[in-house]
């Protein structure tokens, strides 16, 4: 695999992983809890408040989290 290709491809699952994000981020906001997306284009890490706590996660560990939470939290 040419470095150039995977170049490309590790660009376009950044920026898939990062509308996913976004997505995610809108739908978990009746639980309140709130991510900053901001946070994960400047800094590389989101900072998300949960339960009253707030983390700081990769951008896989926040797709990670969010995920978790939008399948065992959110009412059907």
């Amino acid at each position: 695999m040419s470095s150039v290709y995977f170049k490309s491809i590790l660009e376009k699952r950044n920026q898939w992983l990062e509308e996913q994000i976004r997505k995610m981020s809108v739908d978990i906001l009746s639980l309140g809890t709130y991510t900053c997306t901001v946070c994960g284009e400047v800094l590389g890490e989101y900072i998300i408040d949960y339960a009253g706590e707030s983390i700081r996660l990769s951008n896989a560990e926040t797709y990670a989290f969010l995920q978790f939470i939008l399948e065992t939290e959110m009412p059907s």
